[in-house]
């Protein structure tokens, strides 16, 4: 039996843009149809977390600012709902704007139509936006995705009861 596809991709611009990461949390079984393409959200920056590897994003008193990351269409309830849990109480799930900076099939715009999706065009996207103190995030410098992957996806994967074994 297909389980239902969520209405709206997901925009992710920390931890969960790593697969390894990603697919630990979600535990996407051999029927999964994902599609996956690079994004960015205008009017907020991300820092990281004090002591931790992960990001906070909130908005930016400047609109230039951008964030960039992955948006992930084709995830289902069960996976919205992992993710949910994954975020935690800090995170909070709201319907955004996002800008689709690579192609996207027909097959994958499940938001009412099937025409494909081009660079440059705005989508309602699911992102879990850092809704707790702002004095947990380190708001001196901007997270580095290149420094997660380096430096802490192995051990994190090893070390969190977050994760799945795989």
């Amino acid at each position: 039996m297909a389980m239902a596809t969520d209405p709206h991709p997901c925009f992710f611009y920390g931890s969960l843009m790593e697969p390894k990461v990603l697919n630990s949390v979600t535990r996407p079984g051999p029927e999964a149809n994902l599609y996956t393409v690079r994004a960015s959200i205008e009017g907020f920056i991300r820092y990281p977390y004090h002591d931790e590897p992960y990001p906070g994003m909130i908005a930016s008193t400047e609109k230039s600012h951008k964030v960039e990351g992955l948006l992930v269409f084709g995830h289902t309830m069960m996976d919205r709902f992992r993710l949910d849990q994954f975020e935690g109480s800090e995170y909070t799930r709201e319907v955004l704007q996002v800008k689709v900076l690579d192609p996207v099939p027909g097959a994958y715009n499940v938001q009412g139509q099937s025409m494909p999706l081009t660079a440059g065009d705005i989508v309602s996207a699911y992102v879990y936006v850092f809704t707790g103190p702002h004095e947990h995030l380190d708001r001196t410098k901007e997270w580095d995705f290149d420094a997660f992957q380096r430096e802490h996806v192995a051990i994190w994967m090893q070390t969190s009861p977050d994760f799945a074994l795989e």
